[in-house]
């Protein structure tokens, strides 16, 4: 792990942790709750702390359909405290200057208000979390695109993070939206799987019903690792997907590259360098990789389209901090050189089942050389 990932990585657990622990003191100071109460609240939250890494550690290791409830709870407490404590932080800035102007009943109000507005954007947060993801249509326009990607009609997805029954239910509605569309190809760019999903019909039906004209594409994210390599590499092709590992395919004139996950396969510069110099072709190639890293070096390393996933566009709002700060590029439609990257927001979420102002998408994003 690079320095100013594992410095953003240790950052966040730093502020998670004490978000809880600010918490309790607003809560304490807000409603003047007695010392003895206020101890409880303080020990209740930093309990709750590691709630939501405890559920994580059980879902890794025990796939249960029963648990199903707990894992959501804990996942979803991971989003509540990071959006109250959010909204507690601005209250006590913005109370600076109110304290000035209200009455200590005004400030009483303000307090509960408080309370209230940051329940609502928990729910908003979980109602946009839930939902099925909306298509987004873009028309690129790559000057020099060979004749025989002219038109190509492009679906991807991404960070589905398919994990409970709930996840496999938008699936299905997924994929009747994508042959819908009537794509020529489907890239599928990793966080597919995620642990606690049985790779069973309930998967690779859905996923065999894709129809695409000239194929369904993936390559691995972080998360397939986290499954299990084997059980991912077993699920993909059960689910009818041509998984490209470091490899490529030439698909009706044109040439599709995929690179397993940069990070969690500890791939090097020089690695993905030797890949791309030796499965590239003369003109535009596409490009898959789930995390959006080096990304100057590869289009220094001939002209690709490339599709990328990962960041989620931050899914949680403040969260969209923390992965700028670790991803250069973060979200939407970049040129670099002569090639051209798209970093899709994803269309599932992982942990909390929330997103705030980082709206899911599946892009469907249609090739002109015009």
């Amino acid at each position: 792990m690079k320095i100013h990932h594992l410095a953003a990585f240790l950052t966040l657990i730093v502020s998670y942790i004490a978000l809880h622990y600010y918490s309790a003191a607003w809560l304490a100071r807000s409603f003047a709750l007695s010392a003895g109460t206020a101890r409880t609240v303080r020990i209740a939250l930093l309990l709750l702390a590691f709630f939501g890494p405890f559920t994580m550690f059980l879902r890794h290791h025990f796939t249960s359909p029963d648990l199903e409830p707990l894992y959501t709870t804990g996942y979803a407490w991971m989003g509540f405290i990071l959006l109250a404590g959010f909204v507690f932080l601005l209250s006590d800035l913005l109370g600076l200057g109110l304290q000035r102007l209200l009455s200590p009943t005004g400030m009483r109000f303000f307090r509960i208000g408080t309370v209230v507005f940051a329940g609502g954007l928990i729910f908003f947060a979980l109602c946009n979390g839930v939902k099925i993801p909306g298509f987004r249509e873009l028309r690129l326009s790559v000057p020099g695109l060979p004749p025989a990607m002219e038109g190509l009609k492009i679906i991807q997805l991404s960070d589905l993070h398919i994990d409970t029954a709930y996840k496999l239910d938008q699936f299905s509605e997924i994929v009747n939206g994508v042959n819908a569309r009537k794509p020529d190809l489907v890239l599928i760019t990793g966080d597919l799987l995620d642990p606690g999903l049985a790779c069973d019909e309930h998967l690779y039906g859905p996923a065999l019903k894709i129809k695409a004209r000239l194929g369904v594409y993936g390559v691995l994210g972080n998360h397939e690792y986290y499954y299990g390599y084997e059980k991912s590499l077993a699920c993909y092709k059960k689910c009818g997907i041509h998984l490209l590992r470091n490899e490529s395919s030439d698909a009706a004139g044109f040439r599709i590259i995929g690179l397993n996950d940069i990070m969690t396969g500890n791939m090097t510069e020089k690695e993905v360098t030797a890949i791309l110099t030796k499965r590239r072709t003369p003109g535009f190639s596409i490009l898959l990789s789930h995390q959006p890293l080096m990304l100057d070096l590869i289009a220094g390393n001939g002209n690709f389209i490339g599709f990328s996933g990962h960041t989620h566009r931050g899914q949680i709002f403040p969260f969209h901090i923390f992965t700028r700060l670790t991803y250069k590029y973060f979200y939407g439609l970049y040129r670099i050189k002569d090639s051209f990257f798209y970093i899709t927001s994803g269309a599932g979420t992982w942990g909390p089942p929330m997103r705030l102002f980082a709206p899911s998408e599946i892009p469907v994003i249609t090739l002109s050389g015009k």
